[in-house]
């Protein structure tokens, strides 16, 4: 597995699409209407699949869409091209998802902090190369989770944020995130070998 500090390093053809990438800001901060245009034309759909997958059947998605790109387009000026601007208009958009999370979890019972945490360590394959092989479709299983385990997943798997990165987001202990990632593995993986045992006949429950 690739380091992840190494990943971080600029790189050759990252070290241009960061340049790419503050060029294009500063054109928006300075008014270019057709600069915003192309900004929000390459950022909105990837802030769409992250309200869509963190907000998962929630009529909630579309406003947190709404809000993350407005957040997105107020918060340029911050904007230093220490990251991708992907990766940080994908984290403005994962806060505001957590927010609206937040608001509703107030009314659910929150999930207890002694979970056994053995075997979480070693990470599962991320949820999309898993595709072809499942019984159904990934977010089909996905939907079956709790919140706090399908945002957990999600933000580690498909975003491919850390525990420690996922845990300072959503604002929980390490050893929380640590435990909604091992039950939401648990339970993705009885449902689908229930399914495998079904022949992806009867439904996930």
């Amino acid at each position: 597995m690739q380091d992840r500090s190494a990943r971080a390093r600029p790189q050759g053809a990252d070290v241009e699409r960061r340049r790419a990438d503050a060029e294009l800001v500063a054109a928006v901060l300075a008014g270019d209407a057709g600069a915003e245009e192309r900004l929000v034309a390459r950022l909105l759909p990837r802030i769409k699949r992250a309200c869509q997958a963190l907000l998962r059947g929630s009529a909630d998605a579309d406003d947190a869409m709404q809000v993350a790109l407005m957040r997105v387009l107020e918060n340029l000026p911050s904007f230093r091209a220490e990251a991708s601007l992907d990766r940080w208009a994908r984290r403005v958009t994962v806060n505001v998802c957590l927010r609206q999370l937040e608001r509703r979890r107030r009314y659910r019972r929150p999930l207890e902090d002694d979970a056994d945490l053995e075997g979480v360590a070693s990470p599962a394959p991320a949820p999309e190369r898993l595709a072809e092989a499942l019984p159904r479709r990934v977010w089909d299983y996905l939907d079956h989770l709790s919140e706090e385990q399908r945002q957990a997943i999600v933000l580690r798997h498909v975003y491919e944020y850390s525990v420690a990165e996922i845990a300072e987001l959503v604002a929980a202990r390490v050893d929380t995130v640590k435990s909604r990632l091992l039950y939401g593995r648990r339970r993705l993986r009885k449902l689908v070998r229930r399914d495998v045992a079904l022949g992806a006949g009867g439904g996930t429950r």
